[in-house]
């Protein structure tokens, strides 16, 4: 079964890419959870913005328009919480900004570049 999730990653506020992108997922993946994702020919980190929704498997649907898979799950770190969601919300609002922008710019810079492997390390 796939599950749909919203995810927010770091693009400018005024590019031709929405606030949240979709990306499917083989597992339900709960709101605030780091994921790396595939963007462009680049992998990025991402923040699940809303939880795991079931995609709709209609095939006319499914062929018009498919979903990229998430990349990894970054399942050594726990959530963000809803508390720390809102705060990104307000603070994209307020400075007319993307959530992927404001929320990734809050995160340290080392787990841009950790692995889920490298992170159970630490």
């Amino acid at each position: 079964m796939n599950w749909r999730v919203d995810i927010a990653v770091q693009t400018p506020a005024h590019s031709a890419l929405g606030d949240l992108l979709s990306y499917a997922s083989a597992v339900p993946l709960a709101a605030g959870t780091l994921v790396r994702v595939p963007l462009g020919t680049r992998e990025v980190l991402g923040v699940v913005w809303q939880g795991a929704q079931e995609a709709e498997t209609e095939p006319a649907e499914a062929t018009a328009h498919t979903l990229k898979p998430v990349a990894a799950v970054l399942d050594a770190l726990a959530p963000m919480g809803d508390a720390w969601r809102d705060l990104v919300a307000f603070a994209a609002r307020y400075y007319q900004r993307s959530l992927g922008e404001v929320a990734l710019a809050a995160l340290p810079p080392q787990l841009r570049d950790l692995s889920s492997v490298q992170l159970a390390r630490r």
